[in-house]
């Protein structure tokens, strides 16, 4: 089949190549459409219905295949699918004229069908599946690290509810959506894991321990629990703790932080320190967790050269704490403290993989404009399930490619004949 009867090349070398380079990628979206079928709606097409399930499939996975809209997809796919009709086109009494692609009004009213908990159903399935899979290759080992942050998603809506939050953040816009992603990382690749719509005032140590304990049903053994300071909560802390991993989190800028770190600068202070957290006073219960706490210069400087600069008088005592962070971890120091300094306190910012992550997911396409959580929330699901396709994708290429195995090398062509076999075949 003829690619160019979908889409003129141009628009396909600038919107399908950066999503899919072979086959792998293609798969995926079979499996998908398999599973998020089985749980959407599990019923067959009524018999006055026009369109089924793989219709309106057909639409969502083809506006985000190509980063466009709906409406635009809806009526791109509608218009080749009539280029392959013979005869004439069907005219209702009304004026209207017969469609073979649902209408972007039909594909909306069967999104909003889809509750949020399916949704979250349906994106658990799936991310365990790839995670599982990227396992099976090689490509991530048993024991991974889970990066844990927030993610904002401006909304322009007249909702007040729960689910919609405050933020200063935003493009014309003082409301936003909070969701919660999780991250594994492991033998150098980064995949997505995990995602949670936080609603407000929602507490999110439950959901944080819930997704932790899934990740050890999986088999997987977590080293590492990699958090921002917005996470400073020693029931949290504890509860990772027990479950047999350890945290890396930025300390806060309290006062007992500082003056660690200016007795460091003196020389009357060491730059590994023990430190004790505890919860708020006048709490039901008391709890208090062990933290090691690790000094480390900015970039662009070094210890020694800030505590030097002090000694001599060019710096001042508290110009030099500015230049030093913390960072804190339940991990107990081994081996030569120093080289264990460095390593544990440079690992944590690969904790800003995460951070790149979101800003790929940000330029797949354009994100759909819907007032329903379910909706956007489906859309965050394919394009982190495309973000996964892809990272798996590229890791599998180079790992054989290091082994000297040969391949078939895809062409673009190739690739753009064989996607829409096969997702016109679904």
């Amino acid at each position: 089949m003829s690619i160019h009867l979908l889409s003129p090349p141009s628009d396909l070398e600038e919107e399908i190549q950066p999503l899919f380079s072979n086959e792998y990628m293609l798969e995926f979206f079979k499996k998908f459409c398999i599973s998020i079928q089985s749980r959407m709606w599990g019923v067959k097409k009524a018999e006055n219905a026009k369109f089924g399930p793989e219709d309106f499939l057909k639409v969502v996975f083809y506006s985000e295949i190509t980063g466009r809209s709906i409406p635009n997809a809806s009526e791109r796919l509608n218009k080749y699918l009539l280029s392959k009709q013979k005869g004439k086109r069907k005219i209702y009494a009304d004026g209207r004229k017969a469609r073979k692609s649902p209408h972007q009004t039909e594909v909306n009213k069967c999104l909003k069908k889809i509750g949020l908990q399916k949704a979250k159903h349906i994106l658990r399935e799936c991310l365990d599946g790839q995670l599982i899979e990227a396992r099976e290759l090689g490509l991530v080992l048993k024991k991974v690290h889970l990066i844990i942050d927030f993610t904002e998603h401006s909304y322009y809506g007249k909702r007040t509810d729960k689910r919609i939050k405050g933020t200063n953040r935003g493009k014309g816009t003082k409301k936003m959506r909070h969701y919660l992603a999780f991250s594994i990382f492991s033998n150098g690749l980064q995949l997505f894991a995990g995602l949670e719509h936080i609603a407000k005032g929602q507490d999110k140590a439950p959901v944080i321990i819930n997704f932790l304990q899934h990740l050890l049903q999986l088999g997987f053994e977590i080293e590492f629990v990699m958090i921002d300071r917005e996470f400073y909560k020693v029931e949290l802390l504890q509860e990772i703790k027990r479950c047999k991993s350890d945290v890396l989190i930025p300390a806060k800028s309290y006062e007992n932080i500082k003056r660690m770190i200016k007795e460091y600068i003196k020389g009357t202070g060491k730059r590994i320190r023990k430190y004790t957290i505890t919860n708020a006073p006048g709490a039901k219960k008391n709890f208090s967790q062990v933290m090691y706490l690790i000094l480390r210069a900015k970039k662009g400087y070094t210890l020694k050269g800030i505590k030097k600069a002090v000694k001599n008088g060019k710096v001042s005592l508290d110009d030099a704490v500015k230049l030093i962070y913390s960072v804190m971890t339940t991990r107990k120091p081994s081996g030569d403290t120093s080289s264990w300094a460095n390593r544990t306190s440079k690992f944590y910012k690969k904790r800003w993989n995460i951070e790149t992550g979101f800003s790929d997911l940000n330029r797949m396409g354009r994100r759909w404009k819907s007032k329903y959580d379910n909706t956007r929330y489906l859309d965050l699901l394919v394009r982190m399930l495309l973000y996964n396709s892809w990272k798996i994708n590229r890791a599998w290429l180079e790992k054989h490619q290091k082994k000297g195995k040969k391949r078939h090398d895809w062409t673009l062509q190739d690739n753009q004949d064989l996607l829409v076999e096969k997702f016109l075949a679904v």
